[in-house]
């Protein structure tokens, strides 16, 4: 058994012991790294473009008469459907008088 002095790590082994760290911090940028990451962030935060409040309601506005607009045309659809088997004396579901 082998001990390694500054850490409390005990290795067992049949050969040499190798050199095992664990760091005890987290490693922190150097300051060039910091300086790189800050300068990206604000040509990001510059770049980007806001939007208006009213182009989000116009937005939602078109989005609403679209689905609007559909359940209109679905309505029609089946509206003409039922028209169509009320006036068809075949139809299923209709009962035949027979005068015999």
């Amino acid at each position: 058994m082998t001990t390694i002095p500054g850490h409390n790590l005990v290795i067992q082994q049949s050969g040499v012991a190798q050199e095992i760290t664990h760091p005890t911090t987290t490693p922190k940028p150097s300051p060039e790294q910091a300086a790189v990451l800050q300068q990206a962030g604000e040509v990001l935060k510059n770049s980007t473009v806001q939007e208006f409040e009213e182009s989000e309601r116009l937005k939602l506005k078109k989005e609403k008469e679209s689905l609007v607009a559909k359940q209109r045309k679905k309505e029609h659809k089946n509206k003409k459907r039922r028209e169509d088997l009320e006036q068809d004396p075949d139809a299923t579901g209709k009962l035949v008088d027979t005068i015999i």
